[in-house]
């Protein structure tokens, strides 16, 4: 079996967008998006930082922010569910550590803000996969 990069395996194409991720633990936490996808997000992070991330984990979160960095968008505060899926260690130079996280907006209205979000960015096509 021929090792896959990330690419090959990734069915939705990513977003690189400018925003932060909102959880409730035993208090707030506030973590760095790398990306976002119709089906998921990767948060920076360590396990150091973040010990209650461990694959399978649940939680409710909120990812807010903007396209541009410029400020907050009413219409980008994206309530989700979410579940720690990978645990990655990062690769010096090319992506930080961080949480493989799989979404599911909590009610149509966020599944819209997050389609309208990944529609507003050039790259991204509905159903498109990555190459």
């Amino acid at each position: 079996m021929s090792p896959s990069s990330d690419s090959d395996r990734r069915a939705l194409n990513r977003v690189e967008v400018y925003a932060q991720a909102t959880f409730r633990g035993a208090e707030v936490q506030i973590m760095d998006v790398r990306n976002l996808s119709s089906g998921g997000v990767y948060l920076v992070g360590t396990p150091d930082a973040y010990p209650e991330f461990i694959p399978g984990r649940e939680f409710e979160l909120v990812i807010f922010g903007t396209e541009d960095g410029a400020g907050d968008e009413e219409d980008f505060n994206i309530q989700c569910r979410g579940r720690v899926i990978r645990v990655d260690p990062g690769w010096p130079g090319k992506r930080p550590p961080g949480f493989g996280v799989t979404l599911e907006p909590l009610d149509q209205d966020h599944r819209d803000r997050l389609a309208n979000l990944l529609l507003r960015a050039s790259a991204y096509r509905p159903g498109a996969r990555s190459d």
